[in-house]
């Protein structure tokens, strides 16, 4: 550990206890117990020379004792995904009562499984440059103080993009999967619901919690009833920093995330032991991308970006060929988080 190591001060650990609050939903005092306990001791451990943003973000992530990946000096990322697992077996905060509701709903009328749809082939990655390789594999020669692993120091300096796509080009083909088509609502509903202005919001609400009633697997409803909340796209340009409307409401957040939740564990009852793909161009995929995209927004708003980034991870994963421009909105949560682009960019 360098000498020119500090110890955290009390700024320190107010500014990393509220974003351990954001992340977990402790409670700010507790959260502000647990960085005075053991903030300094993590501090000794971790490869940083003072608690700049990335490391704050690193000290954060010891605390929540997250496995990481290093993507330049002191900078850290959340492991990549090598296969889905139920989000709320990973993400640090609670499941809303209504999601683990809707979740233990599902469960007991044993859903229909993803069904395979073909191959995903991620060749297309190397005619765009990117190398197969990951940056944070140890030279043959090299050996820390525990007899192995990676020197932070040493890692190459990746932007964040580049990192996930040679996740992706090294794991080589998968299946595909198209997920169950009670995902969707059906051409009644849709009729029911209509085009949006053409009933009043308190209409449409009360429609589409009847659906998710009645057909709890319809992960679309679950995903329009978050939406009419929190419109998503339209609040949050991810290749801008200006916001493109007004910005929703804590009550409004809390809402929206309530219903994207719902959506998501719903979904991912479609999805045991899960490895493969779920591509945009099957539109049955597309509720439960929506979703994740819808979720991971929220708490990019919220500021729970540790949060957020995990949740985009998973959905690169799942959708290399990222229709909805998660790879845009991911370096926006890093940026948000205080973590500069590799290199000084």
């Amino acid at each position: 550990m360098p000498a020119t190591v500090s110890r955290t001060n009390e700024t320190h650990r107010s500014a990393i206890a509220r974003r351990l609050d954001r992340e977990t939903g402790v409670g700010y005092q507790k959260a502000l117990n647990t960085v005075r306990e053991q903030a300094d001791d993590l501090l000794r451990q971790l490869p940083l020379e003072r608690l700049d943003g990335p490391g704050c973000d690193l000290l954060l992530r010891a605390l929540m004792q997250q496995d990481i990946e290093f993507w330049g000096p002191g900078i850290g990322a959340h492991m990549w995904p090598e296969s889905y697992h139920g989000l709320f077996m990973l993400l640090p905060g609670p499941m809303s009562d209504a999601a683990s509701q809707a979740g233990n709903q599902v469960a007991r009328i044993f859903p229909e499984q993803a069904r395979s749809s073909g191959t995903f082939d991620p060749s297309w990655l190397a005619t765009e440059g990117v190398e197969p390789t990951t940056p944070y594999a140890a030279p043959d020669d090299y050996e820390d103080e525990d007899g192995g692993g990676a020197s932070p120091a040493e890692c190459e300096a990746l932007d964040e993009p580049d990192r996930w796509k040679r996740h992706v080009l090294a794991a080589g083909p998968r299946p595909a999967f198209t997920m169950p088509p009670q995902h969707l609502l059906t051409p009644g509903e849709r009729d029911a619901l209509g085009q949006p202005g053409d009933a009043p919001a308190a209409a449409r609400k009360a429609l589409l919690e009847q659906i998710t009633q009645e057909r709890p697997m319809a992960v679309e409803a679950y995903v329009l009833r978050a939406g009419l909340v929190f419109p998503g796209p339209g609040i949050i340009d991810p290749q801008c920093d200006d916001a493109a409307g007004p910005a929703p409401s804590a009550r409004e957040l809390a809402e929206a995330r309530d219903w994207f939740e719902c959506a998501v564990v719903v979904g991912e009852q479609a999805l045991h032991f899960f490895s493969g793909a779920l591509l945009w161009r099957e539109k049955n995929n597309r509720p439960f991308l929506h979703a994740l995209y819808g979720l991971a927004q929220v708490h990019f708003l919220r500021g729970s970006w540790n949060t957020s980034e995990q949740i985009l991870l998973n959905l690169l994963s799942l959708n290399p060929h990222d229709e909805q421009l998660a790879d845009a909105l991911l370096a926006r949560v890093r940026k948000a988080a205080g973590l500069p682009a590799p290199g000084g960019g």
